[in-house]
């Protein structure tokens, strides 16, 4: 069995052939203080007034879709009868709907063979 150069351990040189003394080093600088950076945006941050008692806020409504028959909660807002905010989306509701309606008529189309050998 032989011993390759790269794996093999050196031979040992001698009690004057130790590694080199090594060098001090200084310490480093202390750091400079912090920089603070003001990142407040006195537009957007300035304190809001307080609501009107005259402003009503959304009616809140919770309804199940007919197609998916997943639950959809709904704020209106009561002066327009407007969808203020609607969750899920009604782009997901469609999305969900046609995936259901293409899973059903792949699952109708699909029959097990009526054939006996």
């Amino acid at each position: 069995m032989q011993i390759s150069t790269i794996t093999a351990t050196p031979a040992f040189r001698g009690p004057g052939a130790g590694p080199a003394p090594v060098a001090p080093v200084a310490a480093p600088e202390p750091l400079a203080p912090a920089v603070r950076v003001d990142i407040r945006n006195p537009e957007r941050d300035a304190p809001r007034p307080e609501p009107d008692a005259a402003v009503t806020p959304n009616e809140a409504r919770v309804r199940i879709d007919r197609d998916t028959r997943t639950v959809v909660y709904q704020e209106v807002d009561p002066a327009s009868g407007d969808v203020v905010i609607q969750l899920p989306d009604p782009v997901i509701l469609k999305a969900r709907a046609y995936a259901e309606q293409a899973a059903a008529a792949r699952a109708t189309t699909e029959r097990p063979l009526d054939r006996t050998a």
